[in-house]
């Protein structure tokens, strides 16, 4: 991650279509400590949809566009290209990053800039390393490692199933993870891991 941008402000710029993958996307880059626009985190019920996009073209470091057929045929995300190159070229200090997903040919104002390589829904975390300039294993722990300290969470860790900041089910705090033992003594096997006491989520490896 580049000394200057410590915690990047990050506009994701997509259709609809493609959402899933840009969520995981958008969860990755908060992994590493940015500040990330995603639509449906920030769009409420009641909102106003062009202000609330609209506030995030003006406040962003790095503005992804994360590009495919379908948001070639998309008005809307051509509408926040422009904007964002309109913003590009009075404050230089900015980015703009294109993520291909499929072969669809990038705009032509945009086709010197060097793209990051999402294709055949390659993994969300290597985008984002990609798109922070984060080069080797250390530092993507380094940055995992700030933003978690940043955030505050608690964070437990259970032998046999791995370490959680909450339950991956119903995302209770860590406080109701418990560790468990089971035996299957069918088969003589033992296993440990963790528990939800709220919504009995559990996940083991064999000991």
């Amino acid at each position: 991650m580049t000394s200057t941008q410590e915690h990047p402000h990050v506009f994701l710029s997509h259709n609809s279509a493609d959402k899933p993958y840009v969520e995981k996307l958008a969860s990755a880059l908060q992994l590493v400590g940015c500040q990330v626009w995603f639509d449906a985190w920030k769009i409420r019920p009641g909102d106003s949809i062009p202000s609330a996009i609209n506030e995030g073209l003006q406040d962003f470091d790095i503005f992804l566009l994360v590009w495919s057929r379908h948001a070639a045929a998309s008005r809307w995300v051509e509408g926040e290209m422009n904007s964002a190159l309109t913003r590009l070229m009075n404050d230089p200090k900015c980015k703009l990053v294109p993520v291909v997903l499929d072969d669809a040919q990038l705009p032509p104002l945009i086709q010197h800039i060097r793209y990051a390589d999402g294709r055949n829904e390659r993994e969300p975390i290597m985008v984002a390393k990609d798109v922070l300039g984060i080069e080797t294993d250390k530092e993507l722990r380094m940055a995992v490692q700030h933003a978690i300290e940043d955030a505050g969470l608690d964070i437990r860790e259970f032998w046999g199933a791995g370490v959680f900041v909450c339950c991956p089910k119903c995302g209770a705090e860590p406080d109701n993870l418990r560790g468990r033992e089971w035996i299957d003594d069918e088969h003589d096997r033992r296993y440990i891991g963790a528990e939800c006491q709220l919504c009995g989520w559990s996940d083991a490896s064999e000991a």
